[in-house]
């Protein structure tokens, strides 16, 4: 089969190494000239994977009608803030309709949509077949290095289920479903909150016990949020919610765990965010969820301190014991 990816960056040319290892084409989606002429040329992707290689069927262009075009299902593997933009432009092409695959997590801070909201609002329904979400505790580092992951495809109805799975799995990629489309994406996008504080304590030298307290009161602000949205106790347990979680918030491979550990050695938090080489997630989403606590009056204590590190120069130390009150 022929595969649409937008997004060129780590995740999405992980997701580019499933689809050819399921012997399909690719075709990556960018705005970055230099990437596109490397991929095309090298296909290499040395920004993110100095020793990695795409397969011979993998191809980019910076042409999103095109690209648009290339395959009936569409793989969204961008940044979070640039979405509604990127679905917006969308919305312009001359496309039959289409199955869009969203693996991006966050929330609009402006009108605190998820991104399949954001992707229903922007984009005309006779252009869309059906919008699923699929997260999971999935480095994308250990995608490349073909060891085992799981996703969660959401979605409000799974009548593409059988055609996705052809698509990703193999014998390092499984997946199993929800149709909690909603809980799904609200609670992949809060964990990226919880490990920057997580790093942030471990930057600070707290300690394991203290890491402990951070992962605990993390699945605490995921269930006031679930309660407030009305999400599944199940997806709170599933590995989109506290298996996301505990992989985000516990590895030295998370970038946002690797940015709140550069802020709490002491590294201003514009400085850890633009050392850091991929997008850090949980600061824009620490933003909207902060909006949300605020106008709901929900108690979110780690949101409100890392929005206060992040957005209003707080001192450290002082707004991560205030979680620990």
């Amino acid at each position: 089969m022929k595969i649409t990816v937008l997004g060129t960056g780590c995740f999405g040319s992980a997701i580019a190494q499933i689809m050819t290892d399921n012997k399909n084409e690719v075709l990556l989606w960018t705005n970055d000239l230099e990437q596109i002429e490397e991929i095309n040329t090298n296909k290499s992707n040395k920004k993110y994977y100095p020793d990695f290689r795409f397969c011979q069927n993998v191809k980019a262009t910076d042409n999103l009608n095109d690209a648009l075009n290339f395959s009936d299902i569409i793989i969204i593997a961008l940044p979070s803030k640039i979405i509604k933009e990127v679905s917006k432009k969308i919305n312009k092409c001359h496309i039959n309709k289409k199955i869009f695959i969203n693996m991006s997590k966050g929330i609009d801070y402006k009108d605190l949509t998820t991104i399949s909201e954001t992707l229903h609002k922007n984009i005309d329904e006779k252009l869309v077949k059906n919008i699923y979400t699929m997260t999971g505790p999935t480095f994308a580092k250990e995608i490349i290095e073909r060891k085992f992951t799981k996703f969660i495809l959401s979605g409000s109805c799974l009548e593409d289920e059988n055609l996705i799975r052809k698509v990703f799995e193999n014998d390092y990629i499984a997946i199993e479903t929800s149709t909690d489309i909603k809980g799904i994406e609200i609670l992949s996008s809060i964990k990226n909150i919880v490990a920057l504080a997580s790093g942030i304590v471990e930057g600070l030298g707290f300690g394991e016990n203290a890491h402990a307290i951070i992962i605990t009161e993390g699945i605490k602000e995921m269930t006031k949020l679930a309660l407030f949205y009305e999400i599944d106790s199940n997806t709170i347990l599933s590995i989109s919610g506290l298996g996301d979680l505990v992989l985000t918030a516990s590895s030295k491979n998370s970038r946002n765990y690797i940015t709140g550990k550069k802020v709490g050695e002491g590294m201003s938090p514009e400085k850890a965010i633009k050392t850091t080489k991929t997008i850090v997630e949980g600061v824009e989403c620490a933003k909207a969820i902060h909006k949300l606590s605020k106008e709901h009056k929900i108690e979110l204590p780690i949101t409100k301190a890392i929005y206060n590190i992040f957005y209003r120069d707080k001192e450290v130390k002082k707004e991560i014991l205030k979680i620990f009150r």
